[in-house]
Order: structure tokens, then C-alpha cells, then sequence
């Protein structure tokens, strides 16, 4: 069964607005739902490397991030890709709302392919004054997903049922078998 991992940003946590609400959809789903608390480390390299320890090998994952728990979870990809088949996880699909991608100022590059034959859908902010648009419309366009403009700004706050929502859509296209 595909297991939920959910990954908070910089300034959230486990329990956070964003995060209840979607545990509530994977809940509905009937999928098991994980969200680790990375506030103990606010280095993005060692939480990509925490949640990938979590991760059970050969076993499907979707993982769903906000912030720069989108960066986090598109490094974990990333880094799973790199490993032998009989130590990754399976990740399935990357759900990412603002992934905190290409921040000037700030030394987290994008990474360049964390899924191939994978499902990625982007939720962004148009009035994201932290992460700039342009980078959820850039990775959507390199990696073939799909990405979805919210009348909101970074927390997304306002379009939590709109998240749930797309969550919902993405959830089953991937589950359903």
C-alpha cells in the first residue's frame, strides 16, 4: 500500500494548518500518513537524509512537502534515485506547495531530475512574496508536471481546501489500481 509522507517547511512543523488537513485526506483515502518533525535540524541535506531513512525500501511513496519541505522532498528523490534499486524507496509521486527551488541568497539549487516515470504536481502562491512563481513554473516544465496558480501567497493559508482538493485528484491517480 502507498504510504503519505508529509514534509513541513522552515518555519511549520508536524502539526501544522497545511499538514492536518492533508493527513485528513490520506486518511480518507485509507493510506497510511507519516509526518516527521525535521525542527531539530535546519539543514535541508540532513532532513532529505532523515526522511529517506524513514522510508521503507522497495516499498511505494508518495512525498508532499511545503516550503523547503518541497525542496526537502525532491532531494530525498533525488537521492533515493542514486541508491541500488534494493535500497530506495519507491517514490511514486512528489505533491510540492511553494518548494523553496533557486532562492537567491540561498545555496539550494533545484534538483535536476528527482523522479523519472514519476508523477510531480506543483501548488504555488501567485502572490508568494518568499519563493518566486517562476521556479514551480520552471521544475513543472522540466519535469512534465502539472502546476497549479492559487490566488494565494506562501503559507497558502486561503487554499487549503483547494490543496486538499488537488491532493485528493493526485492521491487516487496514483493509488488507484
Amino acid at each position: 500500500m502507498t504510504a503519505v509522507h508529509f514534509i513541513h517547511g522552515k518555519e511549520s512543523g508536524p502539526d501544522g494548518l497545511k499538514i492536518q488537513a492533508m493527513r485528513a485526506v490520506a486518511a480518507e483515502l485509507g493510506l497510511p500518513a507519516f509526518a516527521l518533525d525535521y525542527r531539530a535540524s535546519p539543514d535541508p541535506e540532513q532532513r532529505a537524509a532523515t526522511l529517506l531513512a524513514a522510508l521503507t525500501p522497495g516499498e511505494p511513496v508518495v512525498l508532499v512537502g511545503s516550503s523547503l519541505g518541497g525542496f526537502v522532498a525532491a532531494r530525498a528523490a533525488e537521492m533515493a534515485a542514486a541508491l541500488p534499486a534494493t535500497e530506495a524507496p519507491r517514490i511514486t509521486g512528489l505533491f510540492l506547495l511553494c518548494p523553496a527551488f533557486d532562492l537567491p541568497g540561498y545555496p539550494l539549487d533545484r534538483p535536476e531530475q528527482p523522479l523519472r516515470g514519476s508523477a510531480v504536481q506543483l501548488v504555488h502562491g501567485r502572490h508568494d512574496d518568499i519563493v518566486p512563481l517562476e521556479t514551480s513554473l520552471r521544475a513543472g516544465a522540466d519535469w512534465r508536471g502539472t502546476v497549479t496558480v492559487v490566488e494565494d501567497d506562501h503559507p497558502l493559508h486561503a487554499s487549503v481546501a483547494v490543496i486538499c482538493n488537488q491532493l485528493r485528484h493526485f492521491l487516487n491517480s496514483l493509488c488507484a489500481d
